[in-house]
């Protein structure tokens, strides 16, 4: 039988490399993006069935309608909502409309995605896998609202699958939380002051090693998974005492701002 998968977000970044390798698993690939554009693009260079759809994950409605897309290729077996915006700077100086956009992109998109994608698949069950961020589980100073939308991602994911079992549907829900990855989102921030923590560590992780992190998390029996793992364990151990941590992340901002101005 033949299998479909969506991906948001799709246009470049993560999301191309996701839906590269479920073209490669077999399912039929719909790429959105809110460039309709380079959403097309990366289904036609993909091939194999692909097809790229515009979509702006803020309309709730716009993910039935992918999802109709989507069964119309075959059944619906996984779905990554991957679509999100990065803010950075002081939490109190985002105007109205930046703290609504990150909001409803990070938050309701994923919410409507999971949504949609439990619908189309039901009883027949699948596999949805939510993009978070190692900022999950982490103050991340300069980048507070974009680590508290990652940690709801998380929280609401965790609920999602007891919710699943709850309701007997053999549904996958799961939360990938990685490290700074070496995106254009993260790249365009290189000279933003708020965001020094991005480019405080090792070099960033690649788009493709995530998105093989994500398929393997779909397959597992975890519920989220720390990409690389040695982190998730040094994040952990700020969660012993607060305070120390935050004022061990000063040290590292501070890092990251000479990176910066290096570069």
């Amino acid at each position: 039988m033949a299998t479909s998968a969506v991906v948001t977000g799709a246009g470049r970044g993560i999301g191309l490399a996701f839906a590269r390798r479920l073209a490669d698993a077999g399912h039929r690939v719909v790429l959105t993006d809110i460039d309709g554009d380079s959403a097309r693009r990366a289904a036609a260079d993909i091939g194999r069935g692909a097809i790229g759809l515009a979509q702006d994950v803020r309309d709730v409605a716009s993910h039935r309608e992918v999802a109709a897309e989507a069964a119309e290729l075959g059944s619906v077996a996984v779905w990554v909502n991957n679509a999100g915006i990065l803010l950075a700077g002081s939490s109190w100086e985002h105007g109205d409309d930046q703290l609504t956009a990150i909001l409803d992109v990070n938050i309701r998109g994923v919410m409507a995605g999971s949504a949609a994608a439990v619908r189309a698949m039901g009883s027949d069950g699948g596999a949805i896998l939510n993009v978070a961020s190692i900022s999950a589980l982490m103050p991340v100073p300069g980048l507070a609202l974009y680590a508290a939308t990652k940690a709801a991602v998380l929280s609401f994911t965790t609920s999602l699958q007891g919710d699943l079992h709850h309701a007997g549907l053999p549904i996958r829900a799961r939360a990938l939380c990685p490290d700074v990855v070496g995106t254009a989102m993260v790249a365009d921030r290189a000279h933003d002051p708020g965001a020094a923590l991005l480019f405080s560590g090792p070099r960033p992780l690649a788009e493709d090693d995530v998105a093989a992190a994500g398929l393997a998390l779909l397959e597992s029996r975890q519920l989220f998974r720390v990409v690389p793992r040695w982190r998730g364990a040094l994040v952990r151990s700020l969660d012993v005492t607060p305070s120390v941590g935050l004022s061990i992340l000063g040290g590292i901002r501070r890092v990251g701002d000479r990176r910066q101005r290096r570069g």
